[in-house]
């Protein structure tokens, strides 16, 4: 009896404290070494007492995770005049590809798999998510140097890999070589913090307006101010300019351009049955180019058509990519838009749901550094509620912003930087799938070679006398 209750006792200190450190390692908690032995103790926890064990408990410190992530306590960032629901949803989602991963890890019959191949299954449920609402246990690192030029490599695959096999493989220790694991793996994302590519090549200036409200008087003012300091482009929210475009009839922007530096904005096109929702880069008067949404978000599917080309154009001395928001949840996206011509820098109008302390908008905010290093481009991220960003070609955030009615202006390298990502894609995907087949292959253990090898009898050798 006792020692149920201190198993029992041991799976929920396991559950909150996995929570805990999820929390802190995730956005807006910026613990990014917590993330390498999170799941840690769940994990342990869970081992050898079958899948559904792994998945209920899993579930429920992901679970427990949201809710304490809505509560602010563990935040500086904090804003409660939102709702939890996308919160919830998105922890939710992300906790299903966690608690299969773990599930699979809690089942005896797997208890001699090795940490990598445990690893690559939960990379690719995570690959998985990208049928709706992408998710990675790599977005923890979005301010880690090392994980960046990790991502220049083999994409935020291969970092969300090493994360999982740096908790499978703590986990697998015992004693002293666990904790000594622990203490090692924190010390050493201290240690490697900064250490990463640094951008090259000439400065050039950005700006981005930070507004929810799409207040025609209000933008024009604010990008007014904006353009004083004189960027090479502005770029707004998204929708921002929803009512200045009527009919597809873009003079007033045109306008607008004329007059102020050059913007990148969104509004609807004249697209039927449905609009697009599309980005249009203006300047000196001119709609220089246009680009269609590809990655309608939720319920906006059922506004917008998707489009279907990458988009780029000239802008000075600068090659400028357009994508809109949700397209940067998608890696595959960006990456059409960086190969076309020589991009160096993508200008990201979006606008993200209204959540509990802006936990929506600093998660997606979060990717924006990882399509920065995958493909060596610069990026211009236009947030409506929170964390705008101007990131340069090496992942790094250059300037950002928090919540709240805001101008931001800085100035960052824009020389492109080849990447291995950029031109192999989705190469670490393939590989892990490779890795997953060749785990599942059953293995005999020693035990069942040695039972299985064929036994001779020994003949006794004839004596002198015979």
């Amino acid at each position: 009896m006792l020692s149920a209750v201190r198993a029992i006792g041991f799976s929920i200190g396991a559950i909150i404290l996995s929570a805990v450190l999820l929390v802190l390692a995730l956005p807006l908690g910026e613990q990014a070494y917590l993330a390498w032995f999170a799941l840690v103790p769940i994990i342990i926890a869970s081992r050898g007492k079958g899948f559904l064990v792994g998945f209920a408990s899993s579930l429920g410190s992901v679970l427990l995770a949201a809710r304490i992530s809505t509560s602010g306590l563990l935040y500086v960032h904090k804003n409660f005049s939102a709702d939890s629901a996308w919160v919830y949803s998105g922890f939710g989602l992300f906790g299903f590809a966690i608690a299969i991963a773990i599930g699979v890890a809690s089942e005896r019959s797997n208890r001699t798999k090795p940490a990598w191949w445990f690893a690559a299954i939960a990379t690719l449920l995570e690959a998985c998510l990208l049928v709706e609402l992408p998710a990675h246990l790599a977005l923890s690192q979005y301010r880690f140097l090392p994980a960046m030029a990790i991502a220049s490599v083999g994409g935020i695959w291969l970092v969300s890999f090493l994360v999982w096999l740096a908790n499978f493989a703590i986990a697998s220790l015992s004693g002293s070589k666990l904790a000594f694991a622990v203490v090692s793996a924190a010390c050493l994302g201290f240690l490697l913090k900064g250490v990463g590519f640094h951008a090259t090549g000439q400065e050039h200036a950005f700006a981005t307006l930070q507004i929810h409200e799409a207040e025609d008087e209000k933008i024009q003012d604010m990008h007014g101010i904006a353009s004083k300091s004189e960027p090479e482009m502005v770029v707004w929210p998204e929708f921002s300019a929803l009512g200045m475009v009527m009919s597809n009839d873009t003079s007033w922007l045109r306008k607008i351009s004329r007059e102020t530096s050059p913007f990148v904005t969104t509004f609807r096109d004249d697209h039927q049955p449905l609009p697009h929702n599309v980005a249009g880069l203006f300047a000196a008067g001119v709609e220089v180019a246009r680009y269609s949404k590809r990655r309608p978000f939720g319920g906006e599917k059922a506004m917008h058509a998707p489009g279907d080309i990458a988009v780029a154009a000239s802008l000075g001395v600068l090659k400028v990519g357009l994508n809109i928001c949700f397209d940067s949840c998608y890696p595959a996206v960006i990456r059409d838009t960086a190969r076309v011509g020589n991009v160096n820098v993508i200008a990201l109008p979006t606008i993200d749901p209204d959540s509990t302390n802006d936990f929506v908008a600093a998660v997606h905010a979060s990717f924006t550094p990882f399509r920065a290093a995958e493909n060596g481009v610069a990026f211009v991220r236009a947030d409506g509620n929170a964390f705008s960003q101007i990131v340069d070609p090496t992942g790094r955030i250059v300037a950002e912003t928090d919540n709240g009615l805001k101008i931001l202006a800085s100035r960052s390298q824009c020389e492109p930087r080849w990447t291995l990502y950029r031109t192999a894609g989705d190469w670490t995907l393939w590989v892990l799938g490779v890795l997953t087949l060749a785990g599942a292959i059953p293995r005999r253990s020693k035990s069942d070679k040695e039972s299985s090898e064929p036994k001779s009898e020994a003949v006794p050798l004839p004596t002198a006398s015979e």
